[in-house]
């Protein structure tokens, strides 16, 4: 195992502005990266985010035959990010580029285990390679967040933890797959934009691929769906306003219940 400190200049404009406003004694943010040999545990796996010999989640298996599951087990106060589904927490599968910081939706902590598959077709994760958990850590009186990054067999019967990655200034983002200056840069721009943004009665969404039956979800502050629509196709999509009050949400794409992307909005008179 190797742990490398790695300080980093390039976030994006809103997270500089909410740590300049947090915390403005700071002026360049650390990202904690650990690589590891790539685990297939046959139990269990117990992830140390910060490698300070406490472990902050435990993932493992449940169920049986084709309901065979992984579940994610936040401890203590730490937390992952997903959504809730008739009475089910899914954490979810990012892609990389994705922004996670407070902003990021909903959090589920050590009541909420959240279901990263169950079979096939049940949560984000099944049959997915190099997507990322959004984690969120508490350290005494500080808050940090990171990610894990996994790979899924198609009926969760296993699972493979790759590496993982925190930001080590409290409150600060980091993005699904960064783990140092170089290596962000090249992970690409976000699988997904929204302009203009902030809008006022309509915005264009637009995808870096072509995609079929994408569904779109926007959340508010509170982690409640306000607006679902569904059979989206191409490249490019129209969002409408329509009866949205002003505020920031977050806009969801999947396709195949498999999550796209997620970014930010902002809707303004």
């Amino acid at each position: 195992m190797k742990t490398k400190i790695i300080n980093t200049k390039k976030v994006s404009f809103f997270c500089c502005l909410f740590i300049l406003f947090c915390f403005n004694h700071k002026l360049h943010s650390q990202i904690i990266y650990t690589d590891i040999p790539d685990a297939t545990p046959n139990a269990s796996y117990s992830l140390d985010l910060n490698n300070d010999t406490i472990i902050d989640f435990i993932f493992g298996f449940g169920g049986s035959g084709s309901s065979i599951g992984v579940f994610c087990n936040p401890l203590n106060n730490n937390a992952y990010a997903g959504n809730f589904v008739n009475g089910t927490y899914f954490p979810w599968a990012l892609p990389a580029s994705n922004t996670i910081c407070a902003s990021l939706t909903t959090w589920y902590d050590y009541n909420t285990p959240g279901t990263m598959g169950l079979g096939a077709s049940i949560g984000y994760w099944p049959g997915e390679t190099n997507k990322y958990l959004a984690l969120r850590l508490i350290v005494g009186a500080h808050t940090y967040y990171g990610w894990a990054r996994l790979d899924f067999l198609e009926m969760s019967g296993s699972f493979t933890i790759k590496d993982y990655a925190y930001q080590s200034t409290p409150n600060a983002c980091i993005q699904a797959g960064q783990s140092n200056l170089s290596s962000n840069e090249n992970m690409g721009q976000s699988v997904f934009s929204v302009y203009p943004n902030p809008f006022n009665s309509s915005a264009t969404i637009q995808t870096s691929s072509n995609y079929k039956n994408v569904s779109l979800t926007i959340y508010n502050y509170n982690g409640q769906i306000v607006k679902q629509k569904t059979n989206y196709s191409g490249k490019t999509f129209s969002l409408f306003r329509e009866n949205l009050p002003n505020g920031a949400y977050f806009i969801s794409l999947s396709e195949e219940n498999k999550i796209i992307g997620i970014e930010k909005i902002l809707i303004s008179d």
